[in-house]
């Protein structure tokens, strides 16, 4: 390093005078102005104290910082965190246009909103999350939905460590600190008598939805965005092009399915019969929407004939759907209470009983029949088997048994021979694996 840094008096001309040989007072001198200015570290602004003790300590403490490219200074955490996010954090996001008004909604209206948003960032600490935490939850919001809002703050800090702030607040806090929502539940599969119920108690125009999520495992806007032209009958598969969401559940629009990817998911003979059955009952509704991101060739719009629209041939809206034939066909099931007479909406909590569920079924039937993770993983459009097996682990009856006595069978007719002759055979086979003479 070409200079250490100095600290500077400044209520001393650095000049001696010729004649006393005194250094002359500036005109600072008596001043409310912080006396000792540290100076001259590279990449470092200067940096003024009350007394020389204090500007030794910090130039030691910051020239160590900048040699292990670990120096922050702590003036820039001085932004409320609410001003950091809104005028640096944010603008540089880039979430899905699907996603991106529920993710502002959650970090403006609970960080930014919030007695933690109007605290400095480099003064955040233990007592300040605990405190924001608590308010949370008297805002009614639940565990689940808290912990979401906390892994936000935690990318907002981290997004700042190294520019604003030396370390993430809430990296390394004590287990109480944090907030979770347990383990939660498993993902459930519907029995057999319960998806018939539920699929009956549909209106017939909307049966296909129930269907193409518990026979191919797609989501429910893949089903809204399936047009017949993506069932291939020659290959018996599904061509998974395009999902039809809703941006602020106000303006439709068409995407690649999640991931930006294109899939194929085997079609059944069950399946293709339902689709031909439903062919004859129901006409396809042709649908010009915006295409938003990749794919499409390019093109910021796309016309496509949807396979399921509603009764007046438009493009169906999962509010809608949800609250006015999933959520019935709930009831209607027993699975759910019954709405109250008149009201429009204020069904009972059923997150856990909506569309996915039937994709957990697809996926309890797959692996149950001992289909692979990767088959799986591949027709449900996950980014890795590894998500799948984090899910749907538990759906699978053999998953450890079959290792428990594989060993077992392979020694087998070794271990039948008994005996002397027997335990030779143990011998020759423990060496030819790589094992020892008393491999038994």
């Amino acid at each position: 390093m070409a200079s250490t840094g100095w600290i500077e008096d400044r209520w001393l001309k650095k000049r001696k005078d010729p004649v006393t040989g005194k250094r002359e007072r500036t005109e600072l001198w008596g001043s409310k102005t912080k006396r000792y200015r540290v100076c001259g570290i590279p990449g470092v602004r200067k940096r003024s104290f009350e007394t020389l003790e204090e500007a030794k300590d910090w130039k030691v403490t910051a020239i160590a910082a900048v040699r292990k490219h670990e120096f922050v200074d702590d003036r820039q955490g001085e932004i409320l965190l609410g001003d950091y996010v809104r005028d640096e954090w944010w603008p540089k996001r880039d979430y899905p246009i699907n996603t991106r008004g529920p993710v502002k909604s959650k970090i403006f209206n609970h960080i930014v909103d919030t007695q933690l948003g109007r605290t400095p960032m480099n003064a955040v600490d233990e007592d300040h999350l605990v405190d924001w935490k608590r308010e949370l939850k008297s805002r009614g919001l639940a565990p689940a939905t808290i912990e979401v809002i906390w892994n936000h703050l935690s990318s907002i800090f981290k997004a700042a460590v190294g520019k604003r702030i030396a370390k993430n607040p809430c990296k390394g806090v004590d287990k109480g600190v944090r907030p979770t929502a347990g383990k939660g539940t498993k993902a459930r599969a519907w029995t057999r008598s319960e998806a018939r119920s539920i699929r009956e108690a549909m209106p017939p125009r909307y049966q296909l939805i129930a269907d193409l999520g518990m026979y191919a495992g797609l989501r429910q806007a893949e089903t809204f965005g399936l047009s017949p032209d993506d069932v291939d009958r020659e290959l018996m598969v599904l061509h998974v092009r395009r999902q039809l969401l809703w941006e602020n559940s106000t303006r439709p629009f068409f995407k690649l399915p999640k991931g930006d990817k294109e899939r194929d998911v085997p079609l059944s003979p069950g399946l293709l019969k339902l689709l031909d059955a439903y062919d004859k009952g129901f006409a396809p509704g042709k649908v010009t929407l915006p295409w938003y991101g990749p794919g499409n060739d390019g093109r910021d719009a796309a016309t496509v004939p949807l396979r399921v629209v509603t009764w007046h041939g438009n493009r169906l809206n999962p509010a809608t759907f949800n609250n006015r034939t999933m959520k019935p066909a709930l009831a209607e099931a027993g699975l759910i209470a019954p709405r109250k007479e008149g009201a429009n909406w204020g069904w009972e909590a059923s997150r856990e009983m909506m569309h996915h569920r039937w994709r957990h079924t697809y996926a309890s039937v797959q692996l149950g029949a001992g289909e692979d993770v990767i088959s799986v993983s591949h027709w449900m459009g996950h980014a890795s088997p590894d998500i799948t097996l984090k899910i749907y682990a538990h759906f699978m009856p053999d998953r450890g048994r079959r290792g428990r006595t594989a060993i077992d069978r392979w020694l087998e007719p070794e271990v039948h021979q008994g005996g002397a002759e027997g335990a030779q055979r143990l011998r020759v086979v423990g060496a030819e694996g790589g094992g020892s003479e008393g491999v038994a």
